[in-house]
């Protein structure tokens, strides 16, 4: 059961008696559903009765679509909420609905989430092309998400139901892409600990910061071609399960810290990080690279980290990286286990020792 009818923590302490009763009555009935009652968009939303249940997936492609919707009380939708096309220029015409399991805005010409109430979403989030829409607010997370796709949207500044601190996104199980936002500044997953599928940073040219810190679970990791990303908190994961790619980041300076992580069952490719000295982000901890690992065309890279002390990786080509004295790269090919020969060329010159301890 989801509900919604919104009070004051003012009014809430007054009222506490009654508000519990309340709360108490209306969840009979409702244990082991598969959606259960939750805060709403922020800690100042409080539930008093239920709300209509629509259960099916809605279209919306013109203001027209929404005069079938319910206009009083209040409804969720337990389905997808699609709503399409340039003819959408507001979600006021939603009336009183308080959440979805799906919510997909395609194309539209929304500037803001306008709804009545804060909406909540116990799914997946897809945004894609909405290019007037600025930010995100009224929209929160309700349980863990089935996945994010957040791509094209130019005006877009902030993404505020990722970084809430209730309530937090902690899980989200599928994938998360947020791409081509071209005005997106920070993204806000520092609550993030589990992410059962890939995630995607890839084209926004203004996003500065990236705060990946807590993610304990990730599979497949590409953060790549976001113009003025300076620098990375790194990841809490012991182990990637797929790829790390980090490419094309023309001002990343630092990727942060990922003393925890032991193993990426996929390959390594740091690429074309123009503003990149140092890789300190691999330790010791990082025993194996289950395919390659490809360092190349990084112009100011000097230092790789504590790569020389892998225990196996598949292929290892280190290329390209003008600041890289030679022997740094040939003491990961001379200390590590790997079945295949390895590339190593075009870095410095300079004379040197290499060294495996």
């Amino acid at each position: 059961m989801r509900f919604t009818t919104l009070t004051t923590l003012t009014t809430l302490t007054t009222l506490t008696t009654f508000v519990f009763i309340s709360l108490a009555a209306a969840c009979v009935g409702d244990v082991g559903g598969s959606h259960r009652p939750g805060p709403g968009s922020g800690s100042d939303r409080t539930q008093s009765g239920p709300c209509d249940k629509l259960e099916k997936d809605v279209a919306i492609r013109s203001s027209a679509d929404m005069s079938a919707l319910p206009r009083t009380g209040c409804y969720d939708i337990y389905g997808k909420l699609t709503l399409q096309g340039q003819a959408i220029t507001s979600l006021a015409g939603l009336g009183p609905i308080n959440s979805v399991n799906e919510l997909d805005l395609d194309h539209t010409a929304i500037t803001a989430i306008d709804t009545k109430h804060p909406l909540g979403i116990y799914g997946k989030l897809t945004l894609t092309g909405n290019t007037k829409l600025t930010n995100l607010q009224q929209l929160s997370f309700e349980t863990a998400s089935t996945g994010i796709l957040i791509d094209g949207n130019t005006a877009l500044t902030s993404l505020d139901p990722l970084g809430l601190a209730d309530p937090k996104l902690e899980e989200v199980d599928g994938d998360i892409a947020i791409t081509g936002n071209t005005a997106l500044t920070a993204i806000p997953l520092g609550n993030l600990t589990k992410l059962t599928g890939a995630l995607t940073v890839s084209g926004n040219a203004q996003l500065t910061s990236l705060d990946l810190s807590r993610l304990a679970t990730t599979g497949h990791v590409e953060i790549s071609s976001n113009a003025k990303l300076g620098s990375l908190t790194g990841f809490a994961a012991t182990t990637i399960a797929g790829d790390l790619a980090i490419h094309g980041n023309a001002q990343l300076t630092s990727l942060g810290t990922m003393s925890a992580l032991y193993r990426v069952t996929g390959s390594v490719t740091i690429d074309g990080n123009a503003a990149l000295t140092n890789l300190a982000a691999f330790t010791t901890s990082l025993k194996f690279i289950d395919q390659s690992l490809t360092i190349t065309n990084n112009a100011q890279l000097t230092d790789l980290g504590a790569l020389k002390h892998l225990a196996l990786v598949e292929a290892i080509t280190i290329t390209g990286n003008q600041s890289l004295v030679n022997c740094r790269a040939v003491e990961v090919d001379r200390c590590t286990q790997h079945p295949t020969t390895a590339v190593i060329s075009n870095n410095n010159n300079a004379s040197c020792n290499w060294q495996c301890n």
